[in-house]
């Protein structure tokens, strides 16, 4: 206690500390319920396949309708190693697409349109190398195509 403390005043800061810990605790909990609905609000539910041996097939982000909405990640048959990210809006390929070696390097980056191919494609070889670039409209694709070989040469316009 310091000077001109007493015990009576002690007793007080100790019940209001007592008081706000119970405050803080209080306004901190909720029911199960409500961490439910608070999860729902903020993200797609999430949707695990896996396969007949039990390995992870794919984790899909879907909406309330059970369409697949948002990112899907895709696994090689290990279960571990990602084979895809694919990104879906109610169930349709929408938005940017990425295939991956199983060393886990990039294979493809493209994206899609309402469930077809539309715009730039790119493919590399495993080691990074840069294969060919591609272009889509809307599903056909444009013959503008460039082919590389390993060492980054351009092959065929």
């Amino acid at each position: 206690m310091g000077p001109g403390s007493t015990s009576g005043e002690m007793d007080k800061i100790r019940k209001y500390t007592l008081f706000l810990w119970i405050i803080a605790a209080l306004m901190g909990c909720n029911n199960g319920q409500d961490a439910t609905e608070k999860e729902q609000e903020e993200g797609p539910e999430m949707v695990r396949r896996y396969r007949d041996d039990g390995t992870l097939s794919s984790i899909n982000p879907v909406d309330e309708e059970g369409y697949v909405h948002g990112v899907k990640i895709n696994y090689y048959e290990d279960g571990v190693h990602v084979h895809s990210k694919v990104t879906y809006e109610h169930g349709r390929k929408h938005g940017p697409a990425i295939w991956y070696y199983g060393s886990g390097r990039v294979y493809e980056h493209t994206s899609f349109h309402y469930g077809k191919r539309d715009g730039p494609t790119k493919r590399y070889y495993e080691s990074g190398e840069l294969m060919e670039e591609l272009t889509y409209e809307m599903g056909e694709e444009l013959p503008d195509k460039k082919k590389y070989d390993r060492e980054g040469n351009l092959l065929s316009n």
